[in-house]
């Protein structure tokens, strides 16, 4: 009977991890992607303390999320997204406004797909 008392409990422990790891994944996706809506309405305006303000906390917040996303998610997106990240630096960097915009758009997208990756449904198990 403890046998079974322990495998419920570690099965319920197990279980809220998992589920509080998915939230807090979708809170920290959200904050970037916020930020990310940020510094594309600014490259569109043509502010260009504000896109270094934003450039700053997009890097915040992407090294605060790494830390706990490295064990968690699929590494190829992790880099997938410092790659748009560095590109889009570069690109404002020489002026390419343009350019950054797509950069931002691919920035979004990954972000987007992290959270759908890790939601337990259907799609996901098949």
């Amino acid at each position: 009977m403890k046998l079974f008392i322990y495998v419920v409990i570690l099965t319920l422990v197990f279980l809220g991890l998992g589920w509080y790891s998915e939230i807090l994944i979708a809170q920290q996706a959200e904050t970037i992607l916020s930020e990310l809506e940020n510094l594309a309405s600014s490259v569109k305006d043509g502010k260009t303390a504000e896109i270094d303000q934003h450039l700053e906390r997009i890097n915040h917040f992407w090294l605060t999320s790494r830390r706990i996303w490295v064990l968690l998610i699929d590494h190829h997106d992790l880099d997938d997204f410092e790659l748009y990240l560095a590109r889009t630096k570069s690109h404002l960097a020489n002026n390419a406004h343009i350019l950054a915009l797509a950069g931002i758009a691919e920035m979004k997208q990954t972000i987007n797909r992290i959270p759908d990756q890790l939601r337990l449904n259907l799609e996901n198990i098949f």
